[in-house]
């Protein structure tokens, strides 16, 4: 009777083991799985390349001392018939159509190109100089450079003529200032890497969105020689600047006026 008791302990011990084991495993497993369900997926690196609508440049023209404003290129000679276009703010998603524009009337413009948007459509700047069109410095990320330390403001400077200069293989000769905001401190540092600062004659003020009617009739209701027009490709919805651009370039050349880059009219205005 021992015998059989015994037997039957062992026995009951076996199966006892078997199912802790077993148990055990459940455990493991399943606390692996539970513990790898709850981790996070791997985060994918994908930079997200903004629209021109993510911040909105408000252009307010600053007010320049006249001692200063006198001493920067604002306009080209009066007695040439010919004045030069230029844009702002870009490159943007709308800097193509523009392009175009130009193309189709086989005209060339200047383009102030904010370096951070440069980063974003290398491929529109390459477009730009490639057609014929100057390609110029207005700074990094568009602040008012008289605000800034002379460190920031060659950084601002300096960073945009690097990045310009690695995309389309030219150094940049031409300068814009944010605003047109400028005093002799900022006028020194664009001096040191060799950049001519360039102001305008004509604000269109197409930043505001006026209105295509507006933005053509800023230009050619007070149009004249050597006059510097600037409008913009980037900073915002520039939907109505394309859609004036070519009712202006029209109305400029049905006055007789030629349309030029930048380095062209200030040579003339030199020579």
């Amino acid at each position: 009777m021992g015998y059989y008791k015994m037997k039957k302990i062992a026995f009951l011990l076996i199966i006892l083991i078997v199912a802790v084991a077993g148990w055990g495993s459940m455990i493991v497993v399943y606390a692996s799985s539970s513990h790898a369900a709850s981790l996070p997926p791997t985060p994918t690196s994908v930079p997200s390349v903004p629209t021109p609508h993510t911040r909105t440049i408000v252009d307010n023209p600053a007010t320049v001392a006249p001692t200063v404003k006198n001493d920067v290129v604002a306009q080209g000679s009066s007695t040439l018939p010919e004045v030069a276009l230029t844009f702002d703010d870009g490159p943007s998603m709308y800097t193509p159509q523009v392009l175009n524009i130009l193309q189709e009337n086989s005209v060339h413009a200047t383009f102030f190109c904010v370096g951070e948007w440069v980063q974003y459509y290398p491929n529109y700047v390459q477009q730009e100089y490639s057609a014929g069109n100057v390609v110029a410095n207005h700074t990094w990320n568009h602040p008012d450079l008289t605000t800034l330390s002379s460190v920031d403001v060659q950084t601002q400077i300096s960073r945009t003529s690097t990045l310009i200069q690695q995309t389309i293989g030219v150094q940049p000769t031409l300068f814009r200032p944010p605003y047109g905001a400028i005093n002799d401190s900022v006028k020194a540092q664009a001096a040191q890497m060799n950049l001519t600062p360039i102001l305008w004659s004509i604000d269109t003020e197409d930043w505001t969105r006026p209105g295509s009617d507006a933005i053509v009739n800023a230009v050619l209701s007070q149009v004249g020689n050597g006059d510097v027009i600037l409008m913009h490709d980037g900073g915002g919805d520039r939907s109505q600047t394309v859609a004036a651009l070519p009712r202006i370039i029209l109305g400029l050349q049905q006055r007789g006026l030629k349309l030029v880059t930048m380095p062209q009219l200030i040579q003339d205005m030199n020579s």
